[in-house]
């Protein structure tokens, strides 16, 4: 699971039906897999970890199930961390992004009327602060890998097939 993905996810056909799909999955669900509970409707699932063994950093796996016109079906999956936790690297981005835009904006006006713009040097300290959520990202992610390994393997056993992450 090593992935430079903040994210990481995957997509595949199968032959099988999506309420067979279902079934298994509900049938399977925490069978083999004791720490590993699922949620289930027609067009999303939704594999976490149980409550009593959550940690801050614990993934999820997001499902969702598309039929298609040759009788197939398209399952996408994507792994991320509890939407309190993503919640909080988006707005942290969206803040560095819009201070960036700012402070360019401004650093570049006073630029053009020949005025000090010494402004432009907080840019490198934001470009800091976009490298630094990014390695918090990726060391939570690392956090939670054994716990993103279960719920992969469970995902895989309720299916009955491999399935790649990219």
């Amino acid at each position: 699971m090593t992935s430079f993905r903040v994210r990481p996810k995957f997509a595949f056909e199968t032959d099988k039906p999506l309420k067979e799909v279902l079934e298994r999955m509900a049938k399977n669900n925490g069978s083999t897999h004791p720490h590993v509970e699922g949620r289930f409707s027609k067009s999303h699932g939704f594999f976490t970890i149980k409550a009593s063994e959550q940690h801050f950093w614990s993934p999820q796996l997001n499902i969702s199930f598309e039929e298609t016109d040759r009788d197939t079906l398209i399952i996408r999956g994507r792994y991320g961390p509890n939407p309190s936790v993503w919640l909080m690297f988006l707005f942290g981005n969206i803040l560095l992004g819009i201070a960036s835009f700012f402070i360019t904006i401004w650093g570049l006006a006073k630029l053009n009327l020949h005025q000090d713009a010494t402004i432009l040097w907080i840019l490198p300290f934001l470009l800091g602060g976009f490298v630094f959520l990014y390695i918090i990202a990726q060391t939570g992610q690392k956090l939670g890998v054994e716990q993103t390994f279960q719920i992969h393997h469970c995902f895989e056993d309720c299916l009955g097939e491999s399935i790649h992450i990219q």
